[in-house]
Parts: structure tokens; sequence; C-alpha cells
């Protein structure tokens, strides 16, 4: 959960979170759009080829079901071959 940074402490409104996340990108020079759905598929990605299981990942993004996350997370081209390599060839 995210909070406001002044008093009254409250929940960020997903607007809230949309702005933060758009001040951010702004500030880093990047030109596409980024959102805070860019940023779960990003994490999910990310947390795939780093070798996490997609069961951790999927508790980690509140899915139900699996299926739901490979949506999500892409394995890339380089992380399939070290994956064949580590457990297909022998």
């Amino acid at each position: 959960m995210m909070i406001t940074e002044r008093k009254p402490y409250r929940r960020l409104s997903k607007r809230g979170i949309q702005r933060e996340i758009g001040i951010i990108a702004q500030k880093a020079g990047l030109q596409e759009k980024v959102s805070p759905h860019v940023l779960r598929h990003t994490f999910a990605t990310l947390t795939l080829n780093n070798g996490a299981e997609l069961v951790a990942i999927q508790e980690l993004l509140g899915h139900s079901s699996p299926d739901t996350t490979l949506r999500y997370a892409k394995i890339t081209h380089e992380r399939k071959r070290e994956q064949h390599k580590k457990y297909l060839i022998q």
C-alpha cells in the first residue's frame, strides 16, 4: 500500500499512484508511457527471467491462477535457451 506524504496520512488513490509514476518517468526522461500496469508486467517478467518460480510470482502479484501470471510474465529467448540447456541437454 502507498500512502500520502502529508498529514492526514491516507491511502494513495489509483490516480495518485498513476500521477506519481508519471512524475518519476518524466524525471527519468522516459518518452514511453509508464503506468502501474506496465510496472506489474515488468516486475513479473524480470522476476521470472531472474529465476523465480512461477508460483512465487503468482503469489507476489496476488493472482489466483498461474495462467494469469503467465500473461503478465514473458520469458526471454535467452532464458528459454538457458533453461533448455540446463534441463534438457545432458
